[in-house]
């Protein structure tokens, strides 16, 4: 997984009792249902990948001169601009416009929120769904719980989209680079004689 729950307790409050195993059920939700259609299997992959550098479809391991392999130990060993997709940062675009933007964990944690507000005082039990209260707890209006679950979401959408911005950003110049462009500097054809 790409977060954990202390980076959904960064953004938003969770009481500290909370299952951990309960909260990770809704991040890996968010990562299959929110996050990977929009950044692509590709780049999923990649990000979820850290520890293993995976060089190919037959999933081969970069390996060192021993033939041992070669991890990826933290975030801070991936290439710039994949770090900065994670963890947010600022970035010139096209036109030279410096942006700031969160980076795709932060958009991740809200969204894992907003699908762990919906749900988390809900149980199955053999007699069928149940909200589980404590002693000292009155139940919150389930139009309080959408709201802020929707709010959550959209926070978190928003962030996406800025992450994205940059990421295709980082995709033209890449692009341009490739074919040897530059999309700030003009060119001339002559016409005519």
């Amino acid at each position: 997984m790409i977060i954990d729950i202390n980076d959904i307790r960064a953004v938003r409050q969770i009481a500290g009792n909370v299952d951990e195993e309960r909260v990770n059920i809704y991040i890996k939700e968010a990562e299959l249902l929110d996050l990977e259609p929009v950044i692509g299997a590709d780049l999923y992959e990649r990000l979820t990948n850290i520890g293993t550098i995976v060089l190919d479809d037959a999933q081969t391991q970069l390996q060192d001169e021993n033939g041992g392999d070669i991890y990826i130990e933290a975030e801070g060993d991936l290439p710039n601009n994949e770090f900065k997709l994670l963890n947010g940062g600022y970035y010139k675009d096209e036109c030279g416009v410096r942006h700031r933007f969160e980076g795709i964990k932060k958009a991740l944690a809200y969204f894992s929120y907003a699908r762990f507000v919906r749900n988390h005082s809900t149980q199955v039990t053999p007699f069928g769904i149940v909200n589980k209260l404590g002693d000292d707890s009155n139940p919150a209006d389930a139009r309080s719980i959408a709201a802020i679950s929707a709010d959550a979401h959209r926070i978190a959408e928003d962030y996406l989209a800025h992450a994205m911005k940059f990421w295709h950003c980082v995709e033209r110049a890449r692009a341009n680079a490739a074919h040897g462009s530059n999309p700030r500097k003009k060119r001339f054809v002559a016409i005519g004689d």
